[in-house]
């Protein structure tokens, strides 16, 4: 697997490196930059691409929904199951702050947009001064993205990690005195913006007891909290958005499980 034999493995992961390798996933970390957008660039916040026919989603109550990110697929090296044109969005609604841990899977508090063609500026909007000036948003400045493709392990907190990783390998103490848990948190939380791989969980993995759940079982986008980037979702929160494998081949965006924690 590239990740794994690119970059060195801690050594006192190398007892465990086949099973490590068995479990890994291809994923595309996401790195933020303040700068300027166009309208169909990928980007966290800022100005959406919104044809002129559509009008700017809203959630159930009839706010305005939160504009997170925007994903074009050209501009990023995607596999399958990925799209590898068009433009994915995602929304959230304000209402979502206030909850420690959230979950939602009917869209109504939140919205997924996908378009396949990407149309001329010409028929996009360009006027969002209906938009409320006091909305909350977790970024301070409409952010361009930049993208580097990648493989990882299974993360600490995804609820498959017992399926490589017995709970005795992870109790056992190392040589320092820690145990194999304590470093495997260290080197494989997940904590990044990414697309596909791992997620990472402040708690635990919500799909773990739930069959219903565990149908959602690619990661489409996750976003953190991070001062330096100035990105904070709440009290430190991360936000994921779940789709299941088949119908994301499929390019149906209907069916999202959305995610969002705090500390």
């Amino acid at each position: 697997m590239d990740f794994l034999h690119s970059f060195p493995l801690p050594s006192q992961f190398e007892g465990i490196r086949t099973r490590l390798e068995a479990s890994s996933l291809k994923t595309i970390n996401i790195y933020p930059k303040i700068q300027q957008t166009g309208l169909t660039d990928s980007k966290f916040s800022g100005i959406p691409y919104l044809p002129k026919t559509m009008h700017y989603p809203k959630d159930i109550d009839g706010n305005h929904l939160i504009f997170l990110a925007q994903i074009n697929f050209e501009q990023v090296h995607s596999f399958h199951p990925f799209p590898s044109k068009g433009i994915l969005q995602f929304f959230i609604s304000p209402s979502f702050v206030t909850y420690q841990k959230g979950e939602e899977i009917f869209q109504q508090y939140f919205k997924v947009r996908y378009f396949p063609t990407i149309l001329p500026e010409k028929e996009l909007a360009t006027d969002f001064s209906f938009l409320p000036k006091t909305t909350y948003s977790p970024f301070k400045h409409p952010m361009a993205l930049r993208f580097i493709n990648s493989i990882e392990p299974v993360s600490a907190m995804d609820y498959r990690l017992k399926k490589y990783i017995g709970l005795g390998d992870l109790t056992k103490r190392l040589h320092d005195g820690r145990t194999l848990e304590e470093h495997y948190f260290e080197h494989f939380l997940g904590a990044e913006h990414k697309i596909g791989g791992y997620p990472y969980f402040i708690h635990y993995d919500t799909r773990s007891h739930s069959t219903l759940l565990k149908r959602y079982d690619t990661l489409l986008l996750q976003i953190v909290s991070d001062d330096e980037q100035n990105i904070m979702w709440g009290d430190s929160g991360i936000i994921k958005f779940f789709i299941n494998s088949k119908k994301l081949a499929q390019g149906d965006f209907t069916d999202i499980y959305l995610q969002t924690e705090q500390y």
